[in-house]
C-alpha cells in the first residue's frame, strides 16, 4: 500500500448509459472524470482524497457512499443543495467510444468546492477534465494548483477534453495551457490534442514542453501511449488487446494506474515525479495500458481491484 497520498479534483456526474443500440433504456451509473480517477486510484491501493461539490440528493448520496466504501477520503468534498449533474451518453459507436451530452447548469458542478486548509498526508495533486478547467470549480482548481505547487506537491493534469462542456476553442486552449504550465505531468488523448491544435499532436506535445511540463503523456486507445521527458527522451507503451464493451472511464483508469505505480515507487511530491527514470516510466505505462484495457471490458467505469482499500489493510 502506498503511503503517498493523492488529492483528486474533478467532476462527479451521473452517467446515463444506453442499455441497447436503440437507446430505448438507460442505466444510471456513477461517473465523471474526477470520481472515476479517485475510484481507480483507490482500487490500485493508493491513498486518495477527493475534492468536489457533491449534491445532497439521492445521486450525490450514492457518490459519497461509493467513495467511502472504496476508502476514498472526503474531508475536502463539499455539500450542495443543488442537484447532481448529468451526462447523457449517446448510443455507442461500433468501437465502443462514448459521446456525451451534459446537463450542468444549476447543478452542484456549478459551485466551487471549499478550499482545503492544508495538504497534510498528501504528496500529489491531480486535476482532471472540465471540472478543473472551466467555471467556478475550474477557477478553484487553478488556485489550488498554485497553492499545492508552492507547498511542495507534485501536480498532474488530465485534459480529458469535452468540447460541449468547455468555452470556445481559443478560450479553452488558454485555460488548459494556464494549467499545463503549472504541472509536472500532463496527459491527453490524441483526440484531445487534435481538437486543441488542429489535429497536430506533435505540435501539442511541443507546446506543452515549451510551457514547462516536463512529463507528457499522449494516449491512443488500443495503440498504447507515448511518454516524453523534458530531455527529449521518449518511449511508447503498447496497448493491450481487450474485448471492448465501452471506453467509459478508460482514460481515467489509465491515469490512475500510472500515478498509482509512481506512488508505490515513492516518486510523487516536490521534484520527484518529473525526475522518474525510464524503468519506472516503462513500468507505469505497462500498468496503465493493462488497467485501461480491463476497464474497457466492462460497462461503465468499473476498473478492476488490484489491491484492497487502504483501510482494509
Amino acid at each position: 500500500m502506498s503511503r503517498q497520498g493523492v488529492l483528486v479534483v474533478g467532476e462527479a456526474l451521473c452517467d446515463l448509459v444506453p442499455e441497447n443500440a436503440d437507446a430505448t433504456g438507460y442505466a444510471a451509473m456513477l461517473g465523471g472524470s474526477g470520481f472515476n480517477t479517485a475510484l481507480a486510484l483507490a482500487r490500485c491501493g493508493t491513498r486518495v482524497s477527493y475534492c468536489a461539490m457533491l449534491s445532497t440528493d439521492a445521486i450525490g448520496r450514492r457518490f459519497r457512499a461509493r467513495l467511502e466504501k472504496e476508502g476514498v477520503e472526503l474531508r475536502f468534498a463539499g455539500d450542495s443543495a443543488a442537484p447532481s449533474g448529468l451526462a447523457i451518453i449517446a448510443p455507442l459507436r461500433p468501437d465502443g467510444v462514448a459521446r456525451y451530452h451534459f446537463h450542468l447548469a444549476g447543478t452542484a458542478l456549478a459551485e466551487a468546492p471549499p478550499p482545503p486548509d492544508g495538504f497534510d498526508g498528501l504528496a500529489h495533486l491531480h486535476v482532471t477534465s472540465f471540472g478543473a478547467t472551466t467555471g467556478a470549480s475550474g477557477a478553484a482548481a487553478l488556485a489550488l494548483m498554485r497553492r499545492a505547487g508552492a507547498a511542495g506537491l507534485s501536480l498532474s493534469y488530465d485534459l480529458n477534453v469535452r468540447p460541449l462542456a468547455l468555452p470556445p476553442l481559443d478560450q479553452a486552449r488558454a485555460a488548459i495551457e494556464e494549467r499545463v504550465a503549472l504541472c509536472d505531468l500532463v496527459k491527453a488523448s490524441v483526440e484531445d490534442a487534435g481538437w486543441l491544435y488542429e489535429g497536430d499532436c506533435d505540435a501539442a506535445l511541443e507546446r506543452w514542453r515549451d510551457l514547462g511540463a516536463p512529463l507528457r503523456l499522449l494516449t491512443n486507445g488500443e495503440h498504447g501511449a507515448r511518454l516524453e521527458w523534458a530531455t527529449g527522451a521518449a518511449m511508447v507503451g503498447l496497448g493491450r488487446p481487450a474485448e471492448v464493451v465501452d471506453t467509459i472511464g478508460a482514460g481515467d483508469a489509465f491515469m490512475a494506474a500510472f500515478l498509482g505505480r509512481c506512488a508505490f515507487a515513492g516518486a510523487l511530491g516536490s521534484s520527484r515525479l518529473r525526475d522518474i527514470d525510464h524503468e519506472l516510466g516503462e513500468d507505469a505505462l505497462d500498468d496503465a495500458n493493462a488497467f485501461a484495457a480491463e476497464t474497457c471490458a466492462v460497462r461503465g467505469c468499473d476498473p478492476p481491484r488490484l489491491r484492497p482499500p487502504p483501510h482494509d489493510e
